[in-house]
């Protein structure tokens, strides 16, 4: 992590198993990204989530919430129902899709 130039990276890793919601990271991870949620800069990852997967149906492979610049964004992959990997960035204080591609 470089403070000196705003890059902080919280890393969720997210995993789809039977159904239910994992979530493993690092404790001060998971501090910053609750601080972040207390504060009101970021909405809750349930919340992106339900909005990614109704245009992007499928199984959220990874989430990273990241500082890029002055903007928090949500970088989540998701297998697609068409068997497609798809990566979404999400703007994270305001839930509106910033990026999305497909890897080849």
């Amino acid at each position: 992590m470089n403070s000196n130039y705003s890059i902080m990276r919280v890393l969720l890793v997210v995993f789809m198993i039977l159904g239910h919601l994992h979530v493993a990271m690092a404790d001060d991870d998971y501090i910053e990204a609750r601080r972040l949620l207390d504060s009101g800069e970021i909405l809750p990852l349930e919340v992106i989530l339900k909005s990614v997967r109704q245009i992007f149906p499928g199984k959220v492979l990874e989430v990273e919430l990241e500082k890029e610049g002055h903007q928090i964004v949500y970088e989540i992959e998701i297998l697609g129902d068409d068997g497609v990997i798809k990566e979404i960035d999400i703007d994270a204080k305001t839930g509106k899709q910033l990026f999305s591609k497909e890897d080849d």
